[in-house]
C-alpha cells in the first residue's frame, strides 16, 4: 500500500502535478487527488503523448463505426464503453459483450463476430501508451491502464499453437481473439478462492487487475496440488483413485476400473456429418475427434440415448495409434462385484456404424501423475512427459511399466482460462 501511494505521488510530481491534498489521512486517493492526477497528465502532455491520445481516441471512435454493419438490439451498443466497464469488474457489461458474440456465432455471422473481436484487440493492443500505464496499480484509476492490463493478460493467456505445424499470422490472431472471450468469461465467472464469497454475494466480478494477478500466479506455477484438483469442474464424474505416494512434482495413484468411449484421431470418418456433434472451435487440434465422441455421448448412437458429460478427456498413443477417449458415466463401470458388473459396459448404447467410436474398459491400476495448469500445447505436454519420466528414472521406489504410453488428461473446456485449467500427464508404474 505504501509503495502504491508513493508511486502515484511520483507520477503526479513527474507530470507537474501538486501532490498536496492528493491523499486523505487514511491513504485513500481523494477526489481532488484524482482530479490533480488527470489535470497534471493533461497539462504535461508532450506532442508525442498528444499523438498517442489522438490515436487512442480514433480507435475509440472507430470502435463504434466498425460496428455499423453489426446487428444490434440497441443503438447504444458502444464497445469501448462496455469494455471499460467490464474491465472494472462489471459483469453486466461483460455479459452484454459475450451475449453479442454468442448471438453472432449462433446466427453464423462469423465476419461480424471477427470484426467485433478485432475492434477489442485494436483498443487493447495499441502500440504505445503513456509510461505510467505499465504500473498495475494505475488500472484502478485509468481506462488506458485497464486496456494495458488486458493486453498483458492476453499475452499470458493466448494459447500456443496446438501442433508443431506452420503458425500463420491469422492463426495467431484467431487464438488471441479466443483469449479475449476467455478474459471476458473470467470477469463474469469470478470464483477464485480469495474472492469467492464476495462474488456470491454481489453482482460484481473480478476486475482485470485481479485477473492479471491470478494469471501471473499460475504462470509462476506457485500452485499446490490441492489448488490444482479444485479446478476439476463440479458435478462431472471422473475416475476414482487413491493417492498412495507423493513426490514434490508428481504423485502415485491407484485407480479403480472405469469405462471409456474412444476414437482414433488420425482416421477420417466417412459419415461425420451424421455421427459427429458440431463443435464451437473446429479449427482446434483434436476438434474432429472430440465431435465424434461428443456426438456419441449426447445421443448420436443406436439407441439415441443422451448420457451425462464426464471429465477428463484422455489422449493416448502416438502417430497412427493416437486415440482420444471420453470417460463413460459410472453406470457403465465395474464396481468391484464381478457377477453384477459382468455386462456393465454391454449396457452402454451402441455407437453408430461409421462413427469409428469404440467402447472399452480401462482396468485402472497404479499410475504416476503430474499435474499442470495452462493450455496443454504439444510443446508443453512433451516437456511435462519428459520431466515426469526423468523424475521416475531417479526414483528409488517406482518405475514406469516397460513400453507403457504416457497419457494426457484434460479436465476443462476450451474457454476456461489457463489459470483455472487442470491437465495431467501420467504413465503406468510398478514397484521397483
Amino acid at each position: 500500500m505504501l509503495f502504491s501511494r508513493v508511486l502515484l505521488l511520483a507520477i503526479l510530481t513527474l507530470q507537474g502535478g501538486d501532490p498536496v491534498g492528493a491523499f486523505a489521512p487514511s491513504g485513500v486517493l481523494t477526489d481532488s487527488g484524482r482530479e490533480a492526477l488527470v489535470a497534471s497528465n493533461n497539462n504535461a502532455k508532450s506532442s508525442n503523448a498528444a499523438a498517442i491520445d489522438e490515436r487512442h481516441n480514433y480507435a475509440t471512435a472507430s470502435s463504434s463505426l466498425s460496428l455499423s454493419t453489426v446487428p444490434t438490439e440497441s443503438e447504444d451498443f458502444n464497445i469501448s464503453e462496455l469494455l471499460n466497464k467490464a474491465l472494472k469488474g462489471d459483469t453486466e457489461a461483460a455479459s452484454t459483450v459475450l451475449d453479442k458474440i454468442g448471438a453472432m456465432r449462433q446466427e453464423g455471422a462469423q465476419e461480424d463476430m471477427t470484426n467485433l473481436l478485432n475492434t477489442i484487440l485494436g483498443l487493447t493492443d495499441a502500440e504505445k501508451m503513456p509510461f505510467w500505464t505499465k504500473f498495475r496499480i494505475t488500472s484502478k484509476l485509468s481506462k488506458r491502464s485497464r486496456l494495458v492490463s488486458l493486453h498483458r493478460v492476453l499475452n499470458i493467456s493466448t494459447p500456443a499453437p496446438s501442433s508443431d505445424g506452420e503458425d500463420t499470422e491469422e492463426a495467431k490472431q484467431d487464438r488471441r481473439r479466443r483469449a479475449v472471450v476467455v478474459a471476458l468469461r473470467s470477469i463474469v465467472n469470478a470464483s477464485d478462492n480469495e474472492e469467492e464469497e464476495q462474488s456470491k454475494s454481489t453482482s460484481k466480478g473480478l476486475s482485470i487487475s485481479r485477473i492479471e494477478k491470478l494469471a501471473r500466479k499460475d504462470l509462476k506455477q506457485n500452485v499446490s496440488s490441492e489448488d490444482m484438483k479444485s479446478r476439476i469442474p463440479e458435478g462431472l464424474e471422473t475416475p476414482k483413485y487413491d493417492v498412495i505416494a507423493k513426490r514434490p512434482t508428481f504423485e502415485i495413484r491407484e485407480y479403480e476400473s472405469f469405462s471409456v468411449c474412444s476414437v482414433p484421431m488420425m482416421k477420417s470418418r466417412p459419415d461425420a456429418a451424421t455421427t459427429d456433434r458440431k463443435v464451437s472451435q473446429p479449427q482446434l487440434a483434436g476438434a474432429s475427434s472430440f465431435g465424434a465422441l461428443a456426438g456419441y455421448l449426447f445421443g448420436k448412437n443406436e439407441e439415441q440415448k443422451a448420457m451425462k458429460m464426464t471429465t477428463p478427456v484422455l489422449t493416448t498413443g502416438e502417430g497412427d495409434q493416437k486415440e482420444m477417449a471420453f470417460v463413460l458415466p459410472s453406470e457403465y463401470w465395474d464396481s468391484g462385484n464381478a457377477d453384477a458388473d459382468a455386462d456393465a459396459l454391454s449396457k452402454a448404447p451402441s455407437p453408430l456404424e461409421n462413427s469409428l467410436v469404440q467402447l472399452k474398459k480401462n482396468e485402472g491400476g497404479q499410475r504416476a501423475v503430474s499435474m499442470f495448469g495452462g493450455f496443454a500445447s504439444s510443446k508443453e505436454v512433451e516437456a511435462k512427459k519428459k520431466e515426469l519420466l526423468a523424475k521416475l528414472a531417479s526414483d528409488s521406489e517406482w518405475k514406469p511399466v516397460d513400453d507403457a504410453a504416457v497419457a494426457l488428461a484434460q479436465y476443462n473446456d476450451p474457454f476456461t482460462p489457463p489459470w483455472k485449467r487442470l491437465s495431467e500427464v501420467s504413465v503406468p508404474v510398478s514397484k521397483i
